[in-house]
């Protein structure tokens, strides 16, 4: 976990990080009864777009991520804390 910067805290209950390569990762809140959260790396072309579109771009892959936590097999846990 060191070396991130948090570069979008949203009250959606996700965030979107820059990891120490620069590469950005959202880190979602998923679940029902138990809540955990998993990790994404943003694809050049999602990081292009977070770029120009921001929270609009963010908030959208978020919500698809809560509807379906493995993301395709992309989806990780976060580095324990």
């Amino acid at each position: 976990m060191s070396g991130e910067e948090v570069v979008y805290q949203s009250p959606l209950l996700y965030r979107v990080l820059r990891e120490a390569d620069g590469g950005l990762v959202i880190e979602v809140v998923v679940g029902g009864i138990a809540m955990d959260a998993v990790r994404v790396r943003l694809t050049e072309r999602e990081a292009e777009d977070f770029a120009r579109d921001g929270h609009v771009f963010s908030d959208k892959l978020a919500r698809a991520i809560m509807a379906q936590p493995f993301f395709g097999g992309r989806a990780y846990e976060p580095p324990t804390r």
